[in-house]
């Protein structure tokens, strides 16, 4: 994960398919993270968000669902070029990578349920840049991670750490120790 948000802070101005590669592959990264910190730990994740204060906790719920909308958005049909642009940041100098505006999907699409996750997108992420709401939410899968990751004996397997068989080493990497290389 922090290679991949690495290369969306590097991506130039001038490089649009290598923003997009890059904006893609760490959304894809972070929820991909995400769902399975949910998954396999949810005590250390309902932890993790109750930890958190109020507004917070909304900000990181929001961002999930907004990167959850881009993610089923391009499993779909759209262009991953359609969620990004490079422009000004808020209260910032110089431009930055930001999440585009995107209209919401006609009613005759039949995806009611995906009302919520286009506003979480539009109202968290539309017009943002894109490491805010990546790094965001990086940081809180970190943290969970780091939680969770206390809570487990030596040797089993849980995200990020490879079992140890008795008297080996560690069987492969995970992709979440692989993302925080």
């Amino acid at each position: 994960m922090t290679c991949a948000l690495r290369r969306v802070d590097e991506a130039s101005a001038a490089d649009l398919p290598q923003a997009i590669a890059a904006a893609t592959e760490a959304m894809w990264w972070v929820t991909a993270v995400d769902a399975a910190m949910a998954r396999h730990h949810p005590a250390a994740y309902g932890r993790a968000l109750a930890g958190l204060d109020p507004a917070a906790r909304r900000a990181v719920e929001k961002t999930f669902a907004g990167l959850r909308f881009i993610r089923t958005q391009l499993g779909h049909s759209a262009d991953p070029g359609d969620f990004i642009q490079h422009g000004p940041a808020p209260g910032a100098r110089g431009a930055t990578w930001m999440w585009r505006p995107v209209p919401p999907q006609s009613p005759a699409s039949g995806r009611a349920r995906e009302t919520s996750p286009y506003r979480e997108y539009r109202t968290q992420l539309a017009g943002r840049p894109l490491a805010e709401a990546l790094t965001r939410g990086a940081a809180f899968l970190s943290s969970t991670y780091a939680a969770a990751s206390g809570t487990h004996r030596k040797g089993t397997a849980i995200l990020g750490e490879a079992p140890v068989p008795p008297g080996g080493a560690p069987m492969g990497r995970s992709p979440l120790r692989q993302a925080q290389r």
